[in-house]
């Protein structure tokens, strides 16, 4: 069972700072879970950290010092860990048996970084989670696992583009989609399901096999939202 008082937990992520738009659709309440310089971020937001985690290499001294005097909890590693903060603040969540999990990243200009945030998201053990969604800049990213089935309500018109993240997608099915999927295939080496386009709400997506980015660009736009349905597609 959690052991904090709600079940979702919001990760703010360093690099550059999140768009301050996506708190109005962020659901509350949350425990806020700081990766490294996503503390300074946090603060800039008047979000207040309940844990600051990673190796303190890029969170300024006086955020931290905040953070200590206001009790957040730290919990430092070293330098010569073998997972990345965001790695970790995912870690955290899985282990402290969080429900649901946003991220909040503002994305960065290193495209080391940015593969890294998206491959831990695609980490097999976030299949435990009830709900996996981040907003990476004004774009919001929803990630299913396999055996998701998901109804996601987007203004018609709405552009969706389904990637893998990781690995091949099997048995594949959507419905209210331009360009439908039936018990299909995505190839985690093609940009096939880039840009789809919704014809009608709710749309339904049903993965077998594999993890899916399913991807709302400027989604601050068009707000949304997303009902778990199931989670046990055949």
């Amino acid at each position: 069972m959690n052991t904090h008082s709600d079940q979702h937990a919001l990760i703010v992520l360093g690099g550059h700072r999140p768009d301050p738009g996506v708190l109005a659709y962020v659901p509350a309440p949350a425990t806020v879970i700081c990766a490294d310089s996503g503390l300074d971020h946090a603060l800039s937001l008047h979000l207040t950290p309940d844990v600051v985690i990673g190796d303190f290499d890029s969170a300024s001294s006086a955020a931290v010092e905040r953070a200590r005097a206001a009790g957040s909890t730290l919990v430092p590693f070293g330098p010569h860990k073998d997972q990345t903060d965001a790695e970790l603040a995912l870690q955290y969540a899985i282990d402290h048996h969080f429900a649901e999990v946003t991220v909040l990243w503002g994305g960065g200009d290193r495209i080391d970084h940015v593969l890294g945030v998206m491959s831990a998201l695609a980490h097999p053990r976030l299949n435990q989670l009830d709900s996996l969604t981040a907003w990476i800049g004004r774009d919001y990213l929803h990630v299913l696992h396999a055996h998701d089935v998901v109804d996601l309500h987007h203004p018609i018109g709405s552009t969706i583009s389904l990637l893998p993240l990781g690995s091949t997608i099997s048995r594949l099915t959507t419905t209210g989609l331009q360009w439908e999927l039936h018990d299909d295939e995505l190839s985690g080496h093609a940009a096939r399901g880039v840009s789809n386009i919704v014809q009608h709400t709710p749309t339904r997506i049903a993965v077998h096999h594999g993890v899916l980015g399913v991807i709302v660009p400027d989604a601050l736009a068009r707000p949304s939202t997303t009902t778990i349905v199931s989670r046990s597609y055949p």
